[in-house]
């Protein structure tokens, strides 16, 4: 009988971690391969995340299960094994800082892949390669000699691996890779500092790039510019993060003779119920603190506008209303470098002010002939006033409020509505008129840093994808970032294991086959044709009837056997 002491930490008892105390359990996805591909994986302490490893060996060890002692135990616990009850042996040492590339671990399993991460962090290395893979562990604060032009010196053209880990070598192994089209996909959770990423590797670029003239200067600036601009549209607090992406962004760069000469940005998913109400702790866009906090005195009288905890779109969730990240003026004059005109920044500023006016607007129940409900107007300024900025008959945005508009071949017919549907149609113009002004923008700034002749560029991609998070009550808007989560992986498990070990297979090479969480019945369930959740919600959305507990049932009937659905008790 052998008795042997080794250290628990506090999430390997069922308890809460902590930064500087461990990191949260990995799953066992983490030991991926993946080829032709530059990818970074984003960490936070005390999250989990997922992270990819490429250019597997061609023989793979199988892993090893055992159990594994700590050298420097602070609380040792005592546990006594019988005779064949395990075998215990040391674990490989890391030394103080751990290794800088994870495939080198002897024991590739996930406690030392998690315990090497946590001695680098402990020791403020935040970065950790895997393969060609980075893993980035958050420090919630910057390092500003990290990211200097010399740092990006220092990296640009050097092979991945022969300096320590950094963004910036994921951003030169993608570079030196042209002309073949390269893509960095930074994924993580919300609040991993996934835009922080994508602006360091742009701003990368930037700095390594040859210049090609006073032309390609100004384009590179413009790019840059383009970054705070969209995030003072797109980005939001939330309980977790207080510059969290609400939209997904796909960041194209065009290079011809080695020299940047132009930008392409796709948007997706804005996360549009934000707009017209948020949880507890969170808050709308930056953009309206911004503004309400820079315009003057004789500004805000100009657009009929208050202060900004005045407004129900901006005080539901309880937070404070102080200006955004960055300031209204450095908004100015980051649309004066995209190109944006005077009159275009008035109407960007009307359109916003009649959003937070719209969303004052409040109704009285007023009883109507034969028994129906209808609504009145109880706020005849905020209509106007909207009326007035988006220059329409307040007549019109009346009647768009309280009554459904049917028309037939000879008449129109006005509907009542009651006040819940009121209140719906006031929400639904106001997200219409932000979404079209977040799209504007897009294609605005597009028509600026998106030139002829990219047709035969070499091109490198950033993909920013929105945080997943899994929060005690998921939105819907929530469940659908998930998905495209989700969908990524899909992705990443169909080129990193399936087709990697197909070609093991047909090499007839000797290897310890994998088996990994693949998540496709989670993606069938949501998404699969014809009866998906999201195709049952969609097919139900188009039946004038339906209400929730119809779309329930059918949830119900379609799903019921599958193991990964489950009935609301």
């Amino acid at each position: 009988m052998r008795t042997v002491s080794f250290h628990l930490e506090p999430w390997q008892k069922g308890g809460t971690p902590s930064p500087s105390q461990s990191l949260s359990l990995l799953p066992q996805r983490i030991k991926r391969r993946q080829r032709r591909m530059e990818t970074v994986s984003e960490l936070s302490p005390g999250e989990e995340k997922e992270s990819l490893v490429k250019q597997p060996a061609r023989t793979r060890r199988p892993p090893r299960n055992n159990l594994q002692p700590d050298d420097v135990p602070p609380n040792p616990q005592t546990f006594t094994l019988g005779p064949n009850e395990g075998n215990i042996r040391a674990r490989q040492d890391l030394g103080k800082t751990g290794v800088e590339d994870m495939t080198q671990l002897e024991d590739l399993h996930e406690a030392s892949l998690l315990w090497n991460l946590k001695l680098r962090y402990d020791n403020g290395l935040i970065y950790t390669n895997a393969g060609s893979i980075l893993i980035a562990i958050n420090p919630y604060k910057m390092f500003p000699e990290s990211y200097g032009i010399e740092m990006a010196k220092l990296y640009s053209g050097r092979p991945l691996g022969t300096l320590p880990p950094h963004l910036f070598a994921i951003g030169s192994a993608a570079h030196a890779a042209l002309p073949s089209s390269q893509v960095v996909v930074i994924s993580g959770e919300s609040g991993s500092g996934k835009t922080e990423s994508t602006k360091l590797v742009m701003q990368y670029l930037a700095a390594v790039v040859p210049g090609g003239g006073s032309a390609s200067t100004v384009i590179t600036e413009q790019i840059l510019e383009a970054a705070p601009l969209l995030e003072a549209f797109g980005n939001a607090r939330t309980v977790r993060n207080d510059n969290s992406s609400r939209f997904g962004k796909y960041l194209e760069v065009y290079f011809k003779s080695g020299a940047i000469i132009g930008a392409k940005i796709t948007q997706y998913l804005l996360e549009k119920s934000r707009i017209v109400t948020q949880a507890a702790g969170e808050r709308n866009y930056h953009v309206f603190y911004e503004l309400l906090g820079g315009l003057s005195e004789q500004e805000r009288m100009k657009y009929g506008l208050l202060e900004a905890d005045k407004y129900f779109y901006l005080n539901q969730g309880g937070s404070d209303c102080a200006p955004g990240r960055m300031d209204w003026a450095s908004l100015q004059s980051a649309m004066q470098v995209l190109g944006v005109t005077d009159i275009e920044r008035e109407g960007i500023v009307k359109v916003l002010a009649s959003v937070l006016h719209l969303g004052n607007v409040y109704f009285h129940r007023r009883q109507l002939r034969h028994g129906q409900e209808g609504v009145e107007i109880g706020s005849d300024a905020e209509i106007k006033w909207a009326a007035h900025l988006l220059q329409l008959p307040s007549e019109g945005i009346l009647k768009s409020l309280t009554s459904r508009i049917t028309e037939t071949r000879s008449e129109r017919l006005y509907t009542p509505l009651g006040i819940d549907q009121a209140l719906d149609a006031r929400d639904a113009l106001a997200k219409a008129l932000y979404s079209g002004l977040f799209n504007w923008l897009v294609l605005r700034i597009n028509s600026i840093v998106h030139r002829g002749g990219t047709h035969d560029a070499q091109r490198l991609s950033i993909l920013d994808i929105f945080g997943f998070e899994d929060l005690a009550e998921n939105s819907f808007e929530q469940l659908c970032i998930n998905y495209a989560n989700e969908s990524l992986q899909l992705y990443f498990n169909k080129h990193v294991f399936k087709l990697e070990q197909a070609e093991y297979a047909r090499e007839r090479l000797e290897w310890t086959n994998l088996e990994w969480e693949d998540n496709l019945p989670v993606i069938h369930l949501l998404a699969k044709k014809p009866v998906g959740i999201f195709h049952l919600l969609d097919d139900e959305s188009n039946f004038p009837r339906a209400n929730d507990s119809s779309f329930l049932e059918k949830c119900h009937y379609n799903h019921a056997l599958n193991e990964l659905y489950s009935r609301p008790r």
